[in-house]
């Protein structure tokens, strides 16, 4: 009790904080739809659901990459696409003569996931229920309640796997791939590689404590991808990048930029490098 009074202490919107769970407990979340910048999400039993439902603007800052880089009939890839916020931003932008395929592994926020797509009449969109690694075949899968950080391992789930060039077999242009998969970046793009090189633009999550869960360092994928032929940059400011070499290393964690072509990427954004 005590640390629940803490935390509402604490909290920028207390009331709200505890509709949402009140709401989710009793499963009458379901009733409700959350607007943001051009559509709707339906308050499913979901962390991000619950935090959006909270805070509307929650995740504004997290999504501006997309709104800034992506171009109407772009080609994008989302995977690791969670309830679908980034897929319904990019599907938005990108309009009827683009496309994005939406890419999640676990079942239930897969469910999630297509009932946003339906909500929001959407389509330009393709979804995949489907882990993404380095080899084809079964992983287990983890099931925590705070359904955000669910991962490849330490579950009970079972989940398919397959690598991306299986998922994405055609010889398409990529205009943007982006990848969230809580550490298990670096297999996504092992098993990837004819993808990466028809991909522009790659925007991808770096956490050393995620990749230790697998056994690799933040050094060993920006070799992979700096090997795969893309410069490397991060945010710097609201309308700057930097660039970024492998011995990048953040305290916690971060979303770095790979491109193929800077100068290209910095005309088409308006970004400049500090």
């Amino acid at each position: 009790m005590i640390r629940y009074l803490k935390i509402l202490s604490q909290h920028q919107h207390p009331f709200r904080f505890v509709a949402a769970r009140l709401l989710m407990a009793t499963g009458l979340c379901r009733w409700f739809t959350i607007q943001q910048q051009g559509y709707r999400l339906r308050f499913h039993r979901a962390n991000l659901s619950s935090q959006l439902w909270i805070d509307p603007g929650f995740r504004e800052e997290a999504l501006s990459f997309f709104r800034r880089y992506l171009k109407v009939g772009d080609r994008v890839v989302d995977v690791g696409a969670n309830i679908g916020d980034t897929v319904l931003v990019e599907a938005l932008i990108v309009g009827p003569q683009g496309h994005v395929t939406g890419i999640e592994a676990h079942p239930r926020t897969f469910e999630f996931l297509e009932d946003n797509i339906r909500l929001n009449k959407v389509e330009n969109v393709t979804l995949i229920h489907s882990a993404v690694g380095r080899e084809e075949g079964v992983v287990r899968f983890s099931d925590d309640r705070r359904d955000d950080i669910n991962r490849v391992g330490g579950g009970d789930l079972e989940v398919k796997v397959a690598r991306l060039d299986q998922l994405l077999p055609c010889d398409a242009k990529i205009d943007l791939l982006k990848v969230d998969v809580e550490g298990f970046e670096k297999f996504v793009f092992e098993g990837g590689p004819d993808v990466l090189l028809r991909t522009a633009c790659v925007y991808f999550e770096v956490c050393s404590i995620h990749f230790g869960w697998f056994g690799y360092s933040i050094r060993e994928l920006l070799e992979l991808m700096v090997s795969s032929g893309f410069v490397l940059l991060r945010h710097s400011g609201d309308a700057a990048v930097s660039l970024v070499d492998t011995s990048f290393d953040p305290p916690k964690y971060d979303n770095l930029i790979a491109v193929r072509d800077l100068k290209q990427f910095l005309d088409r954004t308006g970004y400049i490098v500090t």
